[in-house]
């Protein structure tokens, strides 16, 4: 059977679905309604699959092996079917087939070109979320040994990095040239995307063997110390460590939002301002936010946390959809335009997981319909710096936020 006859066969059912669907409850199913718009991203990245299973960027050469984008669409397409989408099983194998082809014995996706990182620990972690929500025990080994490495990257004793220190409990880039308590590029979005995937690993991993057991204690002591830059991020109160100029970070003004970095400031697209004591502090923004507070559920938070309630708090008061608020609109690099469909998926989940109510969900899909192109496509013009002006990831990150929006649909209905 074909990969084109096999999603034919897919894209007819799941339409008799929403016809039936639409039959029972005397009303029309328009094309800007969340399930017709995913109907029609899934149909594109079927048909965009590669003969290797892969899916390959066109648009930037960094990204044309396959090893960051496969498993993030994957990810994508797994969790579509989730939510009813008939994904044709021979994409998922063949998706499966590529992950398990570029791991190399470490568990690590991302260093199969010895001149090229390609995102490894974004990689890896989405290649173990799609190995996970795959569901086949036959992928447990390789899940453990990705689950494996991914934990051992975390900024923390065992890399020679204290409590004290700014990038405690976080997880960065991946760079293989990074010496005994030397730290690299740490930013909130690898922290989340880690966090999340151990996390999801950790609640869907069989258990039942020593070895096994003590590995899941081993994450939940690895979630647990990314509170430590969660907190950071995040602006606490209590957190004195020193981030600009010679201030304690608890002199910064509270407001529940996050930033990126402590440590690699140029990933603060909001930037800085000023106390009225003349003391500099990173500014917050809705991306970062959204994030943080993902971050803080895979972590361990509940949604009565006061750290959650903060952010929920943040986004709830900077409620714009089309942009990322908290970035000033013009600021160098115009990362409110840039970051379009990064910022609709974060908070897309984040508002999923807090259960937030409103018209969000719709509105969310009413963008989209906008933006898609007539073969099913995504893509930002102005999202380079982000890669969002690749169809192939501008798609994925559409069906990320396609999927949080029907999965909310389904927890009030």
């Amino acid at each position: 059977m074909s990969v084109q006859s096999s999603v034919s066969r897919g894209r007819v059912r799941m339409l008799f679905v929403i016809v039936v669907a639409a039959t029972a409850t005397s009303c029309t199913i328009r094309s800007d309604e969340p399930s017709a718009v995913l109907l029609r991203t899934v149909d594109y990245l079927s048909r965009t699959q590669a003969e290797d299973g892969g899916w390959h960027s066109g648009t930037h050469g960094i990204l044309r092996s396959g090893q960051a984008w496969t498993p993030f669409v994957l990810q994508q397409l797994l969790l579509a079917r989730e939510v009813g989408v008939d994904v044709p099983d021979q994409t998922i194998e063949r998706g499966l087939d590529f992950i398990r082809q570029h791991v190399n014995e470490a568990g690590v996706l991302g260093l199969s070109d010895p001149a090229i990182l390609e995102y490894p620990n974004y990689s890896t972690a989405a290649a173990l979320t799609a190995v996970v929500l795959a569901g086949d025990a036959s992928y447990n080994e390789l899940a453990d040994v990705m689950a494996s490495y991914l934990l051992a990257q975390q900024f923390v004793e065992d890399r020679g990095i204290g409590v004290e220190q700014l990038a405690y409990g976080s997880w960065g880039f991946g760079e293989r040239t990074l010496r005994f308590a030397e730290v690299g590029h740490v930013d909130l979005s690898h922290t989340r995307r880690v966090a999340e995937s151990l996390r999801l690993y950790r609640e869907r991993r069989a258990g039942g063997d020593a070895a096994v057991d003590s590995f899941m204690q081993a994450i939940d002591r690895g979630l647990a110390r990314s509170n430590a830059f969660l907190g950071l991020v995040q602006k606490l109160p209590a957190d004195a460590r020193v981030v600009l100029g010679d201030h304690p970070q608890n002199r910064s003004p509270f407001d529940g939002g996050f930033y990126s970095s402590p440590v690699v400031h140029g990933t603060n697209k909001a930037g800085t301002a000023t106390d009225a004591s003349g003391n500099a502090y990173f500014v917050s923004y809705a991306t970062t936010t959204a994030d943080g507070l993902l971050a803080l559920l895979a972590a361990g938070a509940d949604h009565n946390d006061a750290r959650v309630v903060a952010a929920r708090s943040w986004l709830r008061a900077h409620p714009a959809l089309d942009r990322p608020e908290g970035i000033t609109r013009g600021r160098p690099g115009d990362w409110d335009r840039v970051m379009f469909l990064y910022h609709l998926a974060s908070r897309s989940l984040a508002y999923e997981h807090i259960g937030e109510t409103g018209s969000w969900g719709q509105e969310v899909a009413a963008l989209l319909a906008d933006a898609q192109q007539p073969d099913g496509s995504f893509s930002n013009p102005e999202g380079g710096p982000n890669k969002e002006d690749d169809p192939i990831l501008a798609s994925a990150l559409a069906m990320e936020s396609l999927t949080a929006v029907l999965r909310a649909r389904r927890m009030t209905d």
